[in-house]
């Protein structure tokens, strides 16, 4: 018995076998008065649910399954059944959690992207989250894998590690494209990172320090979590990224945190790439709001994005939040976002292929609603944005 891989394990394409073994199967072939390569080759199906590993005589065994194995015989019996009409992902918004301690990390986690946080808090994993294993030596690398290294690179350099040297350890590492065209990329990447380090390094004067919060929100519940990286009264964010709305909340929520535990004066420094060459940074003064109120707010849409996805992509909302306060046309700056957010896995799973921003301009919901806005998109977007754009605007 001979075995190989014959399929993709993950698109399921055929694969052919090691030339050896395609050598055999051709010599056999030749050598007998009628090709026999396929009745000796079986290809086996990859799930064990599928209807041919319980169907007598399908892989090769005369007259009998491949399995005998009950419950492979009960799911290929449902699979081969008629099926019933697929349902809406979500009908209704799914129970209410019980009202826990909500951690730091996992309120800045859902930030991040709200409506792949649905997903997330009920643990499930997404096909497209699955990487697989890359065993081919990169000739040229993507947006995403530039990314990496120079956060990498970024890393390192705050660490302290002369750049020559940070940029000599990445190309070494094996994720560049080889000879000089890794290092050519290399040495890109590592220019823009230094540019960033540099710009970082001038704002951490002092010992970094870390604070433990636990503030209490009301109701039993409480936020808790350590925030490091404080400068002084400084919260500082340095990310690789062209800097953008994301940015900003990574920002914004350790420090309300900290105004919320450690009353005074915090403010957080954003630090990232433009949108062509240099450096970008932004300031965000402690919040205008009382920052318990503001936390308690933000827990209430961390709730709600846990039993529904709720219409709140970041930079489409940023940029209605933005619109309505320097009085522009905030679907149409909203738009201009949306048509390429949209394309994220998570919202393609929610509302479809390239979908328009109707199904984010229904009518609030009941505890939904913010002043001035009469679209669920809207209201998301001020009660999250409208407090720090008023406070990058005092600080």
């Amino acid at each position: 018995m001979i075995t190989y891989t014959g399929a993709n394990e993950y698109s399921g394409h055929p694969r052919p076998p090691a030339v050896p073994l395609a050598e055999l199967l051709d010599a056999l072939d030749r050598t007998t008065e009628v090709p026999v390569r396929d009745e000796i080759l079986i290809r086996h199906p990859l799930q064990p649910f599928d209807i041919r590993n319980v169907t007598p005589g399908a892989l090769g065994v005369p007259e009998e399954p491949f399995t005998f194995d009950a419950s492979a015989l009960a799911a290929a019996s449902i699979t081969g059944g008629q099926r019933p009409e697929q349902p809406d992902l979500l009908a209704r918004p799914l129970p209410a959690p019980n009202p826990d301690d909500v951690t730091l990390a996992d309120l800045s986690k859902f930030f991040a992207n709200p409506v792949k946080g649905f997903f997330t808090a009920l643990d499930l994993t997404l096909p497209w989250d699955v990487e697989g294993v890359e065993d081919a030596m990169p000739v040229e690398i993507d947006n995403l894998q530039q990314w990496t290294v120079g956060q990498r690179l970024l890393a390192d350099m705050l660490a302290g590690m002369d750049p020559e040297r940070a940029g000599q350890a990445e190309w070494r590492r094996g994720t560049l494209p080889p000879g000089r065209l890794g290092w050519r990329t290399a040495s890109e990447l590592r220019d823009q990172a230094t540019e960033l380090a540099r710009a970082a390094l001038a704002h951490r004067t002092s010992t970094p320090n870390a604070y433990d919060v636990d503030i209490d929100l009301g109701d039993g519940r409480r936020l808790t979590g350590t925030i490091s990286g404080v400068f002084g009264k400084r919260v500082l964010e340095v990310t690789f990224s062209k800097l953008d709305a994301p940015h900003l909340l990574r920002a914004w929520i350790p420090m309300l945190a900290l105004c919320a535990a450690y009353p005074g004066q915090w403010s957080a420094l954003c630090i990232g790439r433009q949108r062509r060459r240099g450096v970008a940074e932004r300031v965000l003064g402690a919040p205008h709001e009382d920052p318990v109120a503001l936390l308690r707010d933000l827990v209430a849409i961390y709730d709600a994005g846990r039993r529904e996805p709720i219409p709140l992509p970041i930079k489409t909302s940023h940029a209605w939040a933005v619109a309505r306060l320097s009085g522009q046309d905030a679907r149409s700056e909203a738009w201009k976002k949306w048509r390429y957010e949209r394309d994220d896995r998570a919202i393609e799973r929610v509302w479809g292929r390239e979908p328009d921003l109707d199904p984010l301009l229904t009518e609030p919901r009941p505890g939904e609603e913010a002043p001035g806005e009469t679209t669920r998109l809207g209201a998301y977007a001020a009660r999250l944005w409208a407090p720090l754009l008023r406070a990058e605007d005092g600080a």
